[in-house]
This record gives structure tokens, sequence and C-alpha cells, in this order.
């Protein structure tokens, strides 16, 4: 069996990774689709699955959604930069990104994520009590109403104000690839004076 050829262009190895976390933000099925998100501050650190909203290698964002109530989102917005790492172990293949996050409620960008967001999905925020919340015994925190169905359009909309939408600002990307001849590493970095990637090989 043929070994599959290893890149050799840069350029190449950026637009790979980007296509894959494009592909990862449409398809529900790609190993991509669920990353793992980190944040870190002087008092706390966590890290967390998400689910990939938006990738965008135009403005340079990744995206996910959550509780605004939820402790992520004081950890997110207490520290300078959000991690991010996807592995796709068909492929063999880790892309990290870093970057800066900011927390978008009740604007203009939550109410287009909001928008584009399932009846289903959108359910979680109408919970009625904040996540991380003590229980007494186990509990999806949803009204009873809503637990073994979606809301309506309309009873949705409560939901939006526990709804936040989670833009990192990518400045630095990472790709490994794992390979029986030898792995190869790859990192790009944003030079904002040029506006453009600049990226190196290095040693994995």
């Amino acid at each position: 069996m043929m070994s599959e050829p290893l890149l050799t262009d840069l350029d190449a190895v950026l637009a790979t990774a980007w296509a894959a976390l494009e592909a990862g933000a449409r398809q529900a099925k790609h190993p991509f689709h669920t990353p793992v998100v980190a944040t870190g501050g002087a008092d706390d650190c966590d890290a967390r699955v998400v689910v990939l909203r938006r990738a965008s290698p135009e403005r340079r964002e990744l995206a996910f959604h959550t509780d605004a109530r939820a402790p992520k989102v004081r950890l997110l917005q207490a520290c300078h930069t959000t991690a991010w790492a996807f592995y796709d172990p068909a492929a063999k293949v880790q892309v990290r990104a870093k970057g800066t996050t900011r927390v978008h409620i009740g604007d203009a960008v939550a109410e287009q994520a909001w928008a584009r967001t399932k009846l289903m999905s959108r359910r979680c925020y109408l919970a009625e009590t904040a996540p991380s919340a003590p229980a007494e015994e186990p509990t999806s925190g949803l009204p009873a109403a809503f637990i073994e169905r979606s809301p309506t359009a309309l009873e949705s909309e409560a939901g939006f104000v526990n709804f936040a939408a989670c833009v990192t600002t990518v400045a630095r990307l990472e790709w490994l690839h794992l390979a029986a001849r030898g792995h190869q590493r790859a990192a790009f970095a944003w030079d904002a004076d040029a506006a453009q990637w600049r990226g190196t090989w290095l040693t994995p």
C-alpha cells in the first residue's frame, strides 16, 4: 500500500487546516465538530468540549455557543488567550488554535447566531437554573414542558437572554500530521502589520 504523500508547502498546509475547520463547523459527524476549548487565568483554568458553530478563514474566527450564565463565560472574559484543540483520528491530524475571545450576549452578533440556531438547541437556554448550579437529584434543568419536546419558535425566544456566542479571533494556528514516514508539524502566526499569516515548519 502506498504511503500518503507528505505536504511540503506551508500555504497548502494552512489552507488544509482551515478547510478542515470549516468542514467541522458544517458537518455534525466531522471529528472537528466537537473540539476542546481551554481557558486559564490567575485564579482558575478549565477545559471543555464544545460544538464548533462557525469557522471563518477570512475573519480568522472560530465560534461556539454557551449559556451566558455558565462559569466558562467568566473565564473567557477574564483570560487573555483561549486555546482550541481539534483531532481527526482517521487522518491523524491535530490542529490547535489560540486567540482572544469575545463573548457576545444580546448584541447583533448574538442575534445572528441565535437566528441560525435550531429549536432543539435553543431548548438548552430555557433551563431554569444556571449551568453548574448544585442540584439535589439528577436534572436537565429544563422546564417540564420541554422535557419531551422542542419549544416552538415563539416559546424559544425566552431563552435568548441566556444565550452567548463566543467568538475567538485566531492569532496562532498549529498543524500536526502523524505519519509512519515521520510526523510533520507547522505553525502559523498572524502578522497584523502585514495582514497575513507567517508560517514555519517545526520539529514534531
